[in-house]
């Protein structure tokens, strides 16, 4: 399940004091409005590398595991192929969706949160790892942004933008994995997945964008 952060609130007002930024016009644009609200947006987060075909759309290699929103013109119920397993899954006009593939073979199609700040970027984190929760965390601001996010599953929040962050990936006070200089740009997004297994992860970052 993706689920909002109750943090949002005290940790940008932690970051208003770090980051004081120009007002320079760095917007993502994906959740600024939706590009067309009688379509669902839909794509593929997996815990390794695949190849994909979301509705009409085909992805023959997605080398980092994430593929960008597929525009379903027509909702309802679509056929979702990952590796050479299928499914179908029924979406909803105006909503953006995350199908996960998890590296135990769990798929699960999670509906995506998303509301449109024009001064805010969306952070989506996926705990695609063997453990059985994670927190991703933000060193400049001494502060969990999304606690407790259970295995195949995800969760976002909204921060301030535009900003540069580095994150981590913690179980409980163990940082697991870092990623560095992240850019947050306004009504944008970034994907952020943690990876791996026996105590060997990997986390990577991606834009949330549409697919082409």
């Amino acid at each position: 399940m993706m689920k909002n952060s109750s943090l949002l609130i005290a940790l940008c007002a932690g970051l208003c004091g770090i980051y004081a930024t120009a007002g320079l016009a760095q917007d993502g644009g994906l959740y600024a409005d939706v590009p067309d609200p009688s379509a669902s947006f839909v794509r593929v987060v997996s815990a390794a590398p695949t190849n994909a075909v979301i509705d009409t759309k085909t992805f023959n290699q997605l080398d980092n595991g994430i593929s960008g929103y597929v525009v379903v013109a027509n909702p309802g119920v679509i056929k979702l192929v990952t590796g050479v397993d299928d499914a179908t899954v029924n979406v909803e006009a105006g909503k953006y969706y995350s199908y996960l593939v998890g590296a135990d073979g769990t798929k699960t199609l999670v509906p995506e949160d998303i509301t449109s700040n024009p001064a805010q970027a969306v952070i989506s984190f996926f705990n695609l790892s063997d453990l059985p929760k994670v927190d991703l965390y933000v060193p400049a601001a001494k502060a969990v942004a999304l606690p407790g996010v259970a295995m195949n599953s995800a969760a976002n929040v909204a921060l301030k933008a535009p900003l540069t962050l580095d994150f981590e990936v913690r179980d409980g006070d163990k940082v697991l994995a870092t990623l560095p200089a992240v850019d947050l740009q306004r009504r944008g997004g970034v994907a952020i997945v943690l990876r791996g297994s026996s105590g060997n992860y990997t986390v990577a970052g991606s834009d949330s964008a549409l697919a082409n």
